[in-house]
């Protein structure tokens, strides 16, 4: 997985040329929780990502970011290589992808221009999320929602040497 995320950070730097990006945005985050709260009023953790997500979001202050989230508690292959349907929990349990980043501090939102991503389908689109910063924690509010989910979010604590 090091290796796997490390190949991407590198593919992205060269992906061209980078949007300038707030100093208070740059530097890696932790994935600590998501949290969807449904339309009936209950809580539940974002069902892709389970009980115990695990990941970064990594910010580079010329503009570039990548993320990888998955679920900590999904199983360890059963042999040396998977079958197919370990390899569909795999992806649907795991989020990835690169992009170019823009802060818009008045609106409050963070634009992912994407360039990289686990799907095919999201190369080349952009994704709009509202933040909240405070101190060392980030909250973003994915759109669209999930049929169901009134609203979404994802905490993460800045992570520090």
């Amino acid at each position: 997985m090091r290796n796997h995320l490390a190949a991407v950070l590198a593919i992205t730097a060269l992906a061209g040329p980078a949007i300038a990006a707030p100093a208070h945005i740059a530097g890696a985050w932790k994935l600590v929780e998501t949290r969807q709260q449904m339309t009936d009023g209950s809580i539940r953790p974002d069902p892709d990502l389970g009980a115990h997500p695990s990941g970064y979001m990594i910010y580079d202050p010329a503009g570039r970011m990548c993320t990888v989230f998955s679920d900590s508690d999904r199983p360890r292959w059963a042999g040396a290589s998977p079958t197919d349907a370990e390899v569909r929990a795999a992806y649907d349990h795991m989020v990835g992808y690169c992009a170019r980043y823009e802060v818009d501090d008045a609106r409050g939102v963070i634009v992912f221009h994407i360039d990289i991503a686990q799907s095919a389908n999201g190369v080349g689109i952009n994704r709009e999320r509202r933040f909240e910063l405070e101190g060392d924690s980030l909250t973003l509010y994915p759109t669209p929602l999930p049929a169901g989910v009134a609203e979404w979010s994802i905490r993460l604590r800045r992570v520090r040497p």
